[in-house]
């Protein structure tokens, strides 16, 4: 699996962050890095410029912190969850439900179809979150 990072920080940022992680240095596990010159994250062509990028279906799992970003995503036609972590903003109730979840990158490598939450009352999988308002 390829793993690129796109965030709002530089890409020297990035790098340098990555090479003083709790596992040590690993931007190596990284096949690239984007950032806001390619576009707002919140911007859906961004999403596409990417992929046109990197060469790939824009079906690729994004994930992200930042629901306000996932409609972004969702709208260029890019799979998206949302992580959820010690220190980010809570969810509403909304993007609990209509959100992919992921609490543990350990999952990172299940099919994405296996990781979207299925409603018990209509069994239906959640498309996207919800515009944030």
């Amino acid at each position: 699996m390829k793993v690129y990072i796109y965030s709002s920080g530089s890409v020297k940022a990035q790098k340098l962050l990555f090479g003083h992680s709790t596992e040590g240095n690993i931007p190596e596990l990284f096949d690239g890095h984007f950032h806001t010159k390619i576009g707002h994250k919140v911007e859906s062509e961004s999403y596409r410029k990417i992929a046109n990028s990197i060469g790939c279906s824009t079906k690729n799992l994004v994930r992200t912190d930042v629901t306000l970003e996932t409609s972004a995503a969702k709208e260029a036609d890019v799979h998206v969850a949302v992580v959820v972590r010690p220190g980010n903003a809570g969810l509403t109730d909304d993007e609990k439900t209509y959100c992919s979840l992921i609490t543990s990158f350990s999952k990172q490598y299940l099919p994405f179809s296996a990781q979207r939450k299925i409603s018990t009352r209509d069994q239906t999988v959640p498309q996207s979150c919800p515009p944030s308002v």
